[in-house]
């Protein structure tokens, strides 16, 4: 099989996992470079145009109109994995045990000193059964002291500021849930969807079935994000 046989086949691979993921034949290939495969936009424009050629007009006096190169089949091969593997959450989380977890009877002033010494910016806060009961930042200490501002953090536990962490109380931030199966092209759209109020999601976690209370797994920020779509 010469290449430019290897690279048709590997471009009606591709089709056809794009008809099985977005359940139809035409125009799979654009409408997945317009989406989930926006990393490879330019690469998948310039493969339909090759395949149109070496399809339609194949050969001129038995030579090859176009000559795809090893490096070019390698990078349709590269993109047909991806549409058939795409990152899932796991992948790109944090896992669970890694971060950097709170319970409610936690003292507050060693979470803050555990957030100052690390660079951590949102920390989870469990249930007894390991879901997501809130999430602990800066932003819930500035919640807490504008309600009471008289209050001395000294001796406090999460629990005097429970009533701030719950996600839906975070007042210029949001959180999101999602379970093990989600994608990384929705995860990057929960990332970039304008909130109201202009609250963006600032983590994502990653729990059994996608629900709150279910057991967490781990934790995706957008920096997380980033990284995966550079590998």
């Amino acid at each position: 099989m010469d290449i430019c046989e290897s690279f048709l086949n590997a471009y009606r691979d591709l089709e056809e996992v794009l008809a099985v993921k977005y359940g139809q034949r035409a125009g799979t290939v654009q409408l997945f470079a317009s989406g989930e495969g926006a990393r490879y936009f330019e690469e998948l424009n310039l493969f339909r145009e090759m395949r149109n050629l070496l399809s339609h007009h194949g050969r001129i006096d038995g030579s090859p109109v176009v000559l795809p190169s090893e490096q070019a089949l390698k990078k349709l091969l590269e993109i047909l994995e991806y549409a058939k593997n795409p990152p899932m959450a796991l992948s790109l989380a944090t896992p669970a045990e890694k971060l950097c977890r709170a319970r409610l009877s936690d003292e507050l002033s060693k979470i803050l000193e555990v957030m100052e010494k690390r660079g951590y910016s949102h920390i989870p806060v469990l249930t007894k059964n390991k879901g997501v009961f809130g999430v602990f930042s800066v932003g819930t200490l500035f919640s807490y002291a504008r309600s009471n501002p008289q209050s001395a953090i000294e001796g406090m536990t999460l629990r005097d500021m429970s009533a701030y962490l719950p996600p839906e109380k975070h007042t210029t931030e949001k959180f999101a849930f999602v379970s093990p199966e989600a994608s990384l092209y929705d995860i990057k759209g929960l990332f970039t969807a304008p909130g109201p109020n202009h609250r963006r999601v600032a983590a994502v976690f990653v729990t059994e079935d996608g629900r709150q209370s279910s057991r967490l797994l781990g934790m995706i920020t957008p920096w997380d994000v980033f990284k995966a779509e550079g590998a």
